[in-house]
């Protein structure tokens, strides 16, 4: 196993697409209605990765294994509101394949996106039904804020700010 973090490259752009349309369709599959469910397409995740590599405010980092893409993180230099935390980046979306999950892959993301953004505080988001991304952010050291947030996704999903 070579494992490695680095910045999205245009290479990358598929690979990143699939992982995520792959990840998004695991972690959401019979939580929220099918019709979003379906949305996140890989053709629909290479857009929103080709958008995202561009944009000054962004940087998406991909995990690697022998140079293929078994997970990634999106990270804003400035949290969107309702955050106001001016000092803080904000970590936008980690995921890494299920058969990666518990061997470092995450947190080796995490540490990555911080030095990218040079910024060791970061925010976030998890939806509430979502029990094992909010037991490895605390375990990791990420620590509730207090603040909720409703997305309106069908049904109506309750995010926890770390």
């Amino acid at each position: 196993m070579t494992m490695s973090i680095a910045p999205i490259e245009p290479r990358w752009f598929e690979e990143k697409a699939e992982v995520q349309s792959q990840t998004w369709r695991e972690l959401n599959q019979g939580k929220i209605p099918q019709e979003i469910v379906d949305v996140i397409t890989p053709q629909f995740a290479l857009k929103l990765t080709e958008a995202h590599a561009k944009d000054p405010n962004q940087v998406v980092l991909v995990a690697l294994d022998d140079d293929h893409v078994i997970g990634f993180a999106e990270l804003l230099r400035t949290p969107r509101p309702p955050i106001d935390r001016p000092e803080a980046a904000e970590l936008a979306s980690l995921y890494v394949v299920a058969d990666r999950h518990r061997q470092g892959v995450g947190r080796m993301l995490v540490e990555a996106g911080k030095q990218a953004v040079g910024n060791d505080r970061l925010v976030l988001w998890v939806v509430g039904f979502n029990d094992n991304a909010q037991d490895f952010y605390r375990h990791i050291g990420f620590h509730e804020t207090g603040l909720v947030q409703t997305e309106d996704m069908g049904p109506e999903l309750e995010m926890t700010n770390y």
